[in-house]
């Protein structure tokens, strides 16, 4: 597979500065994709606790959601500094940047 070069711009970086999400890459239909973007940062506020992030949960409620709203067998990575080259399904793969240093990876296979 190859690599997908990530563009960014201006508009992008204020967004990641202000700590909102950037979409690095996304093959996944428009209501799907606000839909996963909304099940993440949900499932991050929800797992925050006293300023520390509980990532396994937070993965767990992404998962948990998206495979209710559309099937088994999603995936979800949530951390910082890793790298990723993974097997999925079409048009089901969002990688995204939150609040500022969250990368995550949502892939169904």
């Amino acid at each position: 597979m190859a690599e997908v070069p990530i563009e960014v711009n201006m508009e992008d970086f204020l967004k990641w500065s202000q700590g909102a999400y950037v979409s690095a890459y996304c093959d996944m239909e428009d209501e799907m994709k606000i839909e996963a973007v909304d099940y993440v940062s949900t499932g991050i506020e929800k797992s925050q606790s006293g300023g520390e992030l509980n990532q396994e949960a937070a993965c767990k409620f992404v998962k948990d959601a998206m495979d209710r709203q559309y099937g088994p067998s999603w995936h979800c990575v949530l951390g910082e500094g890793y790298s990723f080259d993974v097997t999925r399904q079409a048009n089901t793969t969002l990688m995204m940047y939150y609040g500022g240093k969250l990368a995550v990876l949502l892939f169904k296979c």
